[in-house]
């Protein structure tokens, strides 16, 4: 009944009332039956139906209606929408969360609760109550694909239309797959159900190439050269090799990128999508490929032997053909190792796997830093010779088990990245290139909590400074000469103009105050002459060219002209005269050059002392690999200098 006829009759019932009639009976209004609630069965309830939000239908009987916080009974159907979630309780406060967009059935099996799941996100947990005891029930979820046997353990789970994927968070499950296959799944692992052979099957593409590709296509006999500009489509039965550079293969319609590296080897079996998730399969024959999944899909790669690599988040790894398996590098992201018959293998961002063809379980490596860390600041500069690796990396502020996002880039814009995915240690290590740059975040969740940029270049050539043939001329004016290695004057060059009648040419030089006896002298019939390095010592000195006969004789007398070397350590770059690249190695080398006046030197992480000069001259111990890493602090700038000795 409408509120305005409800309205009308009130006001009729008050008329009657006051002309002393007696009012009529009321009337039981009409009830839609649509709206009607089913009457609970007469049994007992599976469990409770709690915190429903947004869009949640209960469906009993064969009639559905709006949820309600209520006992659930077997048979009931709960379905969320797009803004939907609720909880289920169980005895035992055992917790099972509805995600949204999800279908979801209560059953009995001869053990317990039956949660069936067609389509969802679950998440299941014991609620931490005092006095509770766990395991009043036990709980198994059915999917489409098999079913997973719960038990006390806590774990997420995701259905949709091609398989179920398990994440474990605590405890242990079983997974039984339709076959009847039992898998053990423990706390920090994860399992699937079902496969990738529903989805779509699609086309693999070439979509650049940097080197020199060859293929050789489904029953032909040779490989050929593929032309970059050209590429051919790529089938299931083809064989794809790489002689020099890079060739990177991407599933048609796809961010994925499989990028072979020179000497890889690898046949082409399938590549398959469906939303949010993506499988391809390859025969990996020989080398290396390096894989980079996009966020927000399930990327699968099978690679040969029953092995399968998967990243849910996002991320970039490598796998390398050995001969007794394969090598795995989580670059950024973690990756799962699965393999038919085993447990899955959660290889976390930064860390490494080596996986055993002839069956065994991975064995999986924790992240190492590199013997070069760089500290997430801007303005860094790296010079060096073959380095292949540096580490990255930022403030954990005293957070222990943190997860990080790490993004690198080309450009300080991030257009072009080439790393993107979670690691789980405050630092990712990260390839080196001849000459180029590193530009990176790190974010903690969605809130940016570091950011750098490098810069990578060949070392300098430094200018020897101790042979610069340093020109003093004949004339009024003192010449002075600043040097800058106080161990190793410099050579220094006297010249003077053309005596028409002279047949040679005596030079003297004196230290001044010292006019008895010279310190350098020499007849020569050039206009100059060159006094090697550490022939004259810092301080002042005197000097005269006098023209010479024939016989020898005088023509005129020298005028004496002034001098002075100097030391002034000015220099604006570090100095290293020791140890050069390739040099003897062992337990310790010497260390020795000048610096800039005002700077702070450290040789591989320790503060090195520099005298009144700048200069120091010290024994280090090389690292990993023979790296001797100077690291100079100067006028704001932070500049790394890399050098590497030779193994004894």
């Amino acid at each position: 009944m409408s509120p305005a006829r409800r309205a009308l009759l009130g006001c009729a019932l008050l008329a009657l009332s006051a002309c002393g009639g007696d009012p009529p009976k009321p009337v039981a209004p009409a009830v839609d039956a649509g709206a009607m609630v089913p009457v609970a069965p007469k049994q007992k309830s599976l469990g409770q139906l709690e915190a429903p939000q947004g869009t949640v239908t209960l469906e009993r009987g064969g009639q559905q209606r709006p949820a309600a916080a209520e006992p659930l009974y077997p048979g009931d159907v709960i379905e969320t929408g797009e803004d939907g979630s609720a909880q289920l309780r169980f005895s035992g406060d055992r917790v099972v969360e509805l995600g949204a967009d999800g279908r979801f059935e209560l059953d009995l099996d001869g053990t317990g609760v039956m949660l069936n799941v067609a389509r969802g996100l679950v998440l299941t947990r014991v609620k931490a109550t005092p006095g509770n005891e766990e395991g009043d029930v036990l709980l198994t979820i059915s999917t489409p694909f098999g079913l997973t046997r719960i038990g006390a353990a806590e774990l997420s789970m995701k259905v949709d239309e091609s398989s179920a994927d398990v994440d474990v968070k605590l405890g242990e499950i079983e997974l039984v797959s339709k076959s009847g296959e039992v898998t053990k799944v423990g706390a920090g692992k994860k399992g699937l159900l079902g496969a990738a052979r529903e989805l779509p099957e699609i086309a693999l593409t070439v979509v650049t190439s940097t080197g020199r590709g060859e293929l050789k296509a489904k029953n032909a006999k040779a490989f050929v050269a593929m032309n970059p500009k050209k590429p051919p489509a790529l089938k299931p039965g083809d064989v794809v090799r790489v002689k020099e550079g890079k060739l990177s293969l991407a599933p048609e319609g796809s961010s994925t990128r499989l990028a072979l590296l020179k000497g890889a080897e690898v046949g082409i079996v399938e590549s398959r999508r469906g939303p949010g998730r993506e499988a391809t399969a390859l025969d990996v024959k020989k080398g290396e490929l390096e894989v980079s999944a996009p966020k927000g899909q399930s990327t699968r790669v099978a690679v040969a032997g029953g092995i399968t690599l998967v990243s849910d988040l996002g991320g970039q790894y490598s796998l390398r053909r050995t001969g007794s398996g394969f090598d795995v590098d989580a670059l950024a992201g973690d990756v799962t190792i699965e393999r038919e018959g085993q447990a899955p293998t959660v290889v976390q961002g930064g860390q490494s796997a080596r996986i055993p063809l002839k069956g065994g379980a991975p064995a999986v490596k924790a992240a190492t830093r590199e013997g070069v860390v760089l500290p997430s600041r801007a303005g860094l500069r790296v010079y060096h010779q073959s380095l292949k690796q540096v580490s990255l990396s930022w403030d954990d502020a005293g957070a222990e088990n943190e997860t990080w996002r790490v993004q690198v880039a080309t450009d300080p814009s991030f257009t072009n990245l080439v790393r993107d995915g979670v690691v789980h240690d405050n630092f990712l290590t990260v390839p080196v290139p001849p000459k180029g740059a590193w530009y990176w975040k790190v974010f903690k969740g969605d809130v940016e909590h570091a950011k750098g940029a490098a810069s990578f270049a060949p070392e300098p050539r430094s200018q020897d400074l101790s042979r610069l043939k340093n020109v003093v001329p004949e004339g009024a004016e003192t010449t002075t000469i600043f040097f800058q290695d106080k161990d190793k004057p410099p050579v220094v060059t006297f010249s003077w103009g053309k005596d028409d009648a002279a047949a040679k040419y005596a030079v003297k030089v004196y230290r001044e105050g010292q006019l008895g006896t010279p310190v350098a002298e020499r007849a020569v019939s050039e206009l100059s002459v060159s006094l090697p390095e550490n022939t004259l010592l810092e301080g002042k000195y005197l000097w005269s060219v006098t023209p010479l006969d024939a016989k020898g004789g005088e023509l005129k007398g020298g005028r004496m002209n002034k001098l002075h070397l100097v030391f002034d350590n000015a220099v604006a770059a570090l100095s290293i005269k020791s140890p050069r690249n390739g040099d003897p190695g062992g337990r310790s080398v010497n260390a020795s050059g000048v610096a800039p006046v005002g700077s702070k030197l450290f040789i591989n992480g320790k503060s090195v002392p520099l005298d009144a000069q700048a200069r120091f001259d010290t024994t280090v111990s090389p690292a990993a690999g023979g790296r001797i890493v100077f690291r100079l602090l100067h006028g704001g700038a932070e500049i790394y200098t890399v050098r590497t000795v030779r193994s004894r």
